[in-house]
C-alpha cells in the first residue's frame, strides 16, 4: 500500500517508546502476521527478500512460487518451476519439476505463531514427483555441487544447525525483551530510510485478501473452495448463501402447496 513504509516505521517507533506495555515477560504485544505460507519459517532460516535486479534475468527458478505476477518475468527468460498442483507458477514455466503436496511427504511445518509441527506422508506421490530436497539434490549432482543429504533426517540435522527452533516440535520460543527491542530499532531504521519525507496518508486500510477461500495452490484446486467462492464471494446462488437457502425454502413451500 502507498505509505506502507511510513506506517511500519511509525508502529515500530510507537512500540519501542511504550515497550513497558508492549514487551513484558508474559507476552510480546507486537507481531506481524505473514500472508504467505512458509514465510515465517523462511525468515527463521535466514532468507530475506533480495533487492530488485538491475538487469533482465535470463534464468528464473520458481521454488513453489505461485504468486509471482507474470509481468515481472522478463521476456525471453528461461523459467523452471518446482512445485505441485500445476498452479500459476507452472503455467509460466518452460520446465516443470514435480514436487509433492503436503499429504504426500514427511515434512516440518511452521504455523503462524512460529510453532514447529511434524507431518508424515498420508498417500504415495503420483508419477515422477519427488520430495523437494531430493529434486534439489539431483540438480546439485548435475551441476557438480554436492549436497550431504541422504534422507529426511539429514535435512533435519541441517535445520538444527541453522535454526534449532524448527525441530523443537510443538513448542514456541519466546523472544526476549532485549532482542525484541533490537529488532524494532532495526525495523524502524530500515523502514524509515525508505520513508524519508513520506507521511501516513488518509487512505483507508483495505483487506489485502479479496477471496479468503482460495489463497494458495491447494485451495485454488479445491472443488469445495471453488463452490464457496461462487456462493459467498461472487454471490451466485448455489444454495449455500443465505439468499440461496431462503429461495430454496420458498421453492420447497411452493411445491408443498402445489
Amino acid at each position: 500500500m502507498d505509505g506502507g513504509n511510513a506506517v511500519y516505521a511509525a508502529l515500530a517507533a510507537h512500540v519501542k517508546t511504550h515497550a513497558a506495555r508492549f514487551l513484558t515477560p508474559e507476552w510480546n504485544g507486537f507481531s506481524v502476521l505473514q500472508r504467505h505460507a512458509s514465510r515465517a519459517a523462511a525468515y527463521d532460516l535466514g532468507y530475506r527478500p533480495s533487492p530488485p535486479s538491475s538487469g533482465d534475468a535470463k534464468f528464473i527458478y520458481l521454488l513453489n512460487a505461485d504468486d509471482l505476477p507474470a509481468h515481472t518475468i522478463p521476456h525471453g527468460a528461461f523459467v523452471v518451476y518446482q512445485g505441485h498442483h500445476g498452479d500459476a507458477g507452472a503455467a509460466l514455466a518452460d520446465v516443470v519439476l514435480p514436487g509433492l503436496a503436503y499429504t504426500e511427504k514427511g515434512a516440518t511445518w511452521i504455523n503462524a505463531e512460529g510453532r514447529a509441527q511434524l507431518a508424515r506422508a498420508a498417500v504415495p506421490p503420483p508419477g515422477a514427483a519427488r520430495e523437494d530436497w531430493k529434486v534439489l539434490r539431483a540438480l546439485g549432482e548435475v551441476m557438480g555441487v554436492e549436497m550431504p543429504y541422504e534422507d529426511t533426517l539429514d535435512v533435519r540435522d541441517r535445520m538444527w544447525e541453522v535454526a534449532p527452533s524448527l525441530v523443537r516440535y510443538d513448542l514456541t520460543e519466546g523472544v526476549s525483551r532485549d532482542v525484541a527491542l533490537l529488532g524494532l530499532a532495526a525495523s524502524a531504521a530500515s523502514a524509515g530510510s525508505k520513508s524519508v519525507g513520506e507521511k501516513i496518508g488518509k487512505a483507508v486500510f483495505k483487506k489485502p485478501i479479496s477471496n479468503f477461500y482460495q489463497t494458495d495452490v491447494v485451495s485454488r484446486a479445491s472443488k469445495t473452495m471453488a463452490e464457496c467462492t461462487r456462493a459467498f464471494v461472487l454471490g451466485r446462488d448455489h444454495g449455500f448463501s443465505e439468499a440461496g437457502a431462503g429461495a430454496a425454502a420458498e421453492g420447497a413451500k411452493a411445491q408443498a402447496f402445489a
